[in-house]
């Protein structure tokens, strides 16, 4: 049962942060029922599915936040976008990437302000110069096999669609107009 309960705040304020801050979806409980199985679950895709739930949300008229693995939101926007980037310190191939950022110290007050007033700023001026589109390299889709998946990223009642044709930019393409996406109907 003590394994139960810490896994549920882990959980709960890592991978699947909400608004509350002190609650949980009811259906991650079912998954920690019996933690033997653990290992069995995707996590990380279903932080994935989960963040790009709130992302979503979050994109919506009257949304006032933002919630999910902002971790993973994070070291994304440092693969991508240079102009946000910290230090990084060097790592072996096999370690995940997000774990060679360096976290910038976070200022408070005038200078918390100061420092949103010119990442908007940033964000207002910046060009397509501005991205790393191909982080990976510019063979990263045959690099990373999993970069070609095609499909619904599901966890429990979260099903989002992925799609790496919409983004086909970031591998050095030209971008089409991506298919539309299946999406189950269970």
């Amino acid at each position: 049962m003590e394994v139960q309960c810490y896994l549920f705040v882990l959980l709960g304020s890592t991978l699947f942060v909400d608004k509350s801050r002190d609650r949980l979806r009811p259906a991650i409980n079912l998954f920690l029922k019996d933690h033997r199985r653990l290992t069995d679950y995707a996590w990380r895709a279903g932080s994935l599915a989960y963040l790009y739930r709130q992302l979503g949300v979050a994109t919506r008229a009257g949304s006032k936040g933002l919630c999910g693995c902002l971790t993973l939101l994070q070291a994304w926007i440092y693969e991508y976008f240079p102009l946000f980037r910290p230090s990084q310190l060097p790592q072996s191939p096999d370690a995940p990437r997000d774990s060679s950022w360096i976290s910038p110290r976070l200022p408070g007050g005038d200078e918390a302000r100061q420092r949103l007033v010119r990442y908007r700023q940033l964000l207002d001026e910046l060009s397509a110069d501005d991205v790393t589109w191909t982080p990976y390299g510019r063979d990263g889709h045959t690099d990373i096999p999993r970069s070609l998946y095609t499909s619904p990223i599901r966890f429990s009642d979260i099903v989002e669609g992925y799609d790496p044709a919409r983004c086909l930019r970031q591998f050095g393409y030209r971008q089409i107009i991506p298919r539309a996406m299946t999406v189950p109907h269970d």
